[in-house]
């Protein structure tokens, strides 16, 4: 939580595209919401008219948020929690795989590519994009979380920190864009043969790359951006960059982090509080 209340006293809200599962992530995160929640906080349509939330969680479906709605509704004002939802062509096959079994090649389509739309939402969202850690094995999506959320970022132009200090798929990605050879184990263990031979059928051309794997050419695709990339959008120089890829002290993160932030503030004439920072991790 350190980096989120970083980011706040610099009035930025911090958007995160994380499930309620058991690494203690979104717990964090509630708990925090908690701590500077208002002492009177206001309604649920009173703040569904204000500006957006300090912090806002997208679900990837079939997701619900574990908070009653008692809690939702008492942190409103500070906490928002909601479903990114699918693709159109895949909202009906959805519905019914839910009353089925979930325990098929169908169900676990459908997730993989509601974890992509979910992603194309942060990156709509945001209006920068921080990564942090992030698992390497186990993706339920194409690719890992960090690696798409990266990857989207890069395709948008977005302003992109990559912190390394914790390792993870960010590391990957930070050795791929400073060039060097792809590892075995890169992207190595997504749904490939369902992406191949789909158990539902697609035709929208607007989701036509969401739809492909190919670990190959992603890396190639970090590796063409390079450190170029980095530096023309996020505010930082090519040394503060190459010390925030290395750098194993958090608060030295932090303080590069909330340096190219203000830069890219002054350069858009954009006010903090207008800031929007996607946290993969």
């Amino acid at each position: 939580m350190q980096f989120v209340a970083a980011l706040f006293g610099q009035g930025a809200s911090v958007v995160f595209g994380h499930d309620w599962r058991e690494d203690g992530v979104m717990e964090a995160v509630h708990g925090f919401a908690r701590q500077i929640q208002p002492p009177i906080p206001l309604s649920k349509d009173d703040a569904a008219a204000e500006a957006q939330p300090l912090l806002r969680n997208l679900l990837p479906w079939p997701d619900s948020p574990h908070l009653g709605e008692r809690d939702l509704e008492r942190l409103s004002s500070t906490l928002r929690v909601e479903s990114a939802g699918l693709p159109e062509e895949l909202r009906a096959p959805a519905e019914e795989v839910l009353r089925t079994d979930r325990n098929n090649d169908l169900y676990r389509y459908i997730r993989a590519r509601g974890l992509t739309f979910l992603r194309h939402r942060l990156n709509k969202t945001c209006d920068v994009r921080l990564c942090l850690g992030g698992r390497r094995a186990g993706a339920a999506g194409r690719y890992p979380g960090v690696i798409e959320e990266a990857l989207l970022a890069l395709r948008e132009n977005k302003p992109l920190y990559l912190a390394g200090f914790l390792g993870g798929a960010t590391r990957q990605v930070i050795d791929a864009i400073q060039g060097k050879q792809m590892p075995d184990d890169f992207c190595g263990t997504s749904p490939f043969l369902l992406y191949q031979e789909p158990p539902v059928k697609e035709f929208s051309a607007d989701t036509r790359d969401d739809r492909i794997i190919d670990r190959n050419a992603i890396w190639q695709e970090f590796v063409t951006a390079g450190s170029a990339q980095l530096i023309a959008t996020n505010g930082l120089t090519a040394e503060e960059n190459e010390a925030l890829l290395h750098t194993p002290v958090i608060d030295q993160v932090i303080e590069l982090v909330l340096i190219g932030l203000s830069r890219v503030w002054q350069h858009r004439a954009q006010s903090p509080e207008n800031m929007k920072v996607a946290n993969g991790s």
